[in-house]
């Protein structure tokens, strides 16, 4: 996916240039009235996950909250909803709250290319997250205000770190050094488990490590710069640098460091957790309320022994919700999931416009294309069902014409109900799936369901008597619609 970006507005730069670290993100949104610090005490449990679910309706304008007032948990910190909102994201790339999802799609992926890495090194004894260091009575309790992120979860969860972890094969090689966002279940002061599918990297490193008895050592970082927040769940390559990627998106460097175990961690991270793979040791892991809105269950993973944890002064620890959507996984995750998916279709089929996976980490997508002859959607569709998150994720494909926006549900229904007919609805059995998935057939086995919803083509002859009514479209149009909204504000405020 090497190539070159588009250049980034004055705007977007100077977003760039002035966040660092997950504080100064927050500095930005409260700016614009996007972070917010609950005036009350809380419990962990039931009242920061209700407050979630409430903030959650607004996928479009929803703050990030902070509570700095937990019971049991005296001077510590958390903040969710980071991520939580479209209009954050917005502001993070220097787009003003309320941009619509369509065009901040075609602003990343105008970014999309390039994953040579901007960095600056940060001398270990010079950086945040080591202004406080822990090396024996290791008591993970005492450092992060840990609850279950759903009722009936098995146990303490950390949702949305940025895992890093070298190629026990070739650990000198940054760019196979991965970053990923892995649930953790804490089982004890020092111990807790990861649990990665089998398409994922850090479980490729498992494999790769247990099998040649090598060390594993992985590196937890928790409050993290909102760009690798996002690039860390993103699906690239395996030797691609989602270091290289959300510096390249930014179009400014991350500030990094070197961990006490070897590793390249962010060095305004809240908290670092070091910790090393016990091998061949697995643990009952689960259940937990997962992103398709069911609870995932039990199962055996790897454990992992903690070493170390480094951390700011008064840190802070970042959690998300995660449950039936709209959550803020969704929100996190759904545009860097479409981006990489579009740029892996667009180097086969130039025809692809667009690509919606928004929905459940795109369990569900909706790709729009030129059609070129009859049958010619499938063969794209196809295609995606093999990118490396095709490969496990995209079930449910629906493709559509390039003149419906797969943002807006509105015309997707159109399609959907005026060009599928039975003989373009068509179903792979005995396919690869994500575990988790709660209408697999057995958990990693499921199927693909492919709706061709494009309009007609020759050589098929249903339809040719059927025009199409072609609405005006184009930027006079967009324009058109930014005025109206702008009398709309206007009127509201007179």
């Amino acid at each position: 996916m090497a190539g070159k970006n588009k250049s980034i507005s004055s705007q977007a730069k100077a977003v760039a240039e002035r966040i660092h670290c997950l504080r100064d993100y927050l500095d930005l949104l409260s700016e614009h009235g996007q972070f917010i610090k609950w005036p009350e005490a809380v419990m962990p449990e039931p009242d920061i996950r209700k407050i979630a679910v409430a903030s959650g309706r607004d996928s479009m304008g929803a703050p990030a909250i902070m509570f700095d007032n937990i019971r049991g948990y005296p001077g510590r910190r958390m903040v969710f909803g980071v991520h939580g909102s479209f209009s954050n994201i917005a502001l993070l790339l220097g787009y003003p709250k309320g941009t619509s999802i369509k065009e901040l799609f075609y602003e990343l992926i105008g970014r999309w290319g390039s994953d040579k890495p901007l960095i600056d090194r940060i001398k270990a004894e010079d950086a945040p997250v080591n202004q406080n260091r822990i090396e024996s009575d290791i008591n993970l309790y005492d450092v992060i205000p840990l609850y279950r992120v759903n009722e009936s979860d098995g146990g303490f969860y950390i949702g949305k770190a940025n895992i890093v972890s070298r190629d026990p094969l070739d650990p000198e090689n940054f760019d196979k050094q991965n970053v990923g966002i892995y649930r953790i279940q804490v089982h004890g002061p020092d111990q807790f488990s990861l649990l990665s599918v089998p398409s994922h990297d850090m479980a490729h490193m498992i494999r790769a490590a247990e099998a040649e008895d090598l060390p594993l050592k992985i590196a937890v970082m928790i409050g993290n710069h909102p760009a690798m927040a996002m690039f860390a769940a993103t699906p690239i390559n395996y030797d691609e640098s989602e270091y290289g990627y959300a510096s390249q998106m930014m179009g400014s460097p991350i500030q990094l460091t070197t961990s006490g175990n070897g590793l390249d961690i962010q060095a305004g991270a809240e908290i670092v957790i070091e910790a090393e793979l016990i091998n061949n040791k697995r643990t009952l892991e689960g259940p937990f309320g997962e992103f398709p809105g069911s609870y995932s269950g039990v199962r055996h993973v790897p454990l992992f022994k903690i070493t170390a944890i480094s951390h700011r002064d008064n840190p802070i620890f970042e959690n998300i919700y995660i449950g039936r959507g709209w959550t803020e996984h969704d929100t996190l995750i759904g545009l860097n999931t479409c981006a990489p998916v579009y740029s892996q279709l667009k180097e086969s089929f130039p025809e692809v416009v667009a690509v919606n996976a928004l929905y459940q980490h795109g369990l569900t997508g909706i790709i729009s294309v030129k059609n070129r002859f009859a049958g010619f959607a499938k063969s794209v569709a196809l295609r995606a069902l093999s990118t490396p998150h095709g490969l496990m994720y995209l079930k449910n494909l629906i493709m559509v014409d390039e003149f419906v926006d797969p943002f807006d549900l509105n015309e997707v229904m159109w399609a959907l109900s005026t060009r599928t007919r039975a003989s373009d609805i068509h179903v792979i059995p005995n396919m690869p799936l994500v575990l988790i998935d709660p209408a697999a057939e057995v958990p990693g086995k499921g199927h693909r369901l492919i709706i061709d919803a494009t309009s007609f083509m020759a050589p098929d002859p249903v339809g040719a008597d059927s025009k199409l009514v072609m609405p005006p479209s184009g930027a006079e149009i967009d324009e058109l619609a930014r005025m109206v909204q702008e009398l709309q504000r206007r009127a509201e405020k007179s």
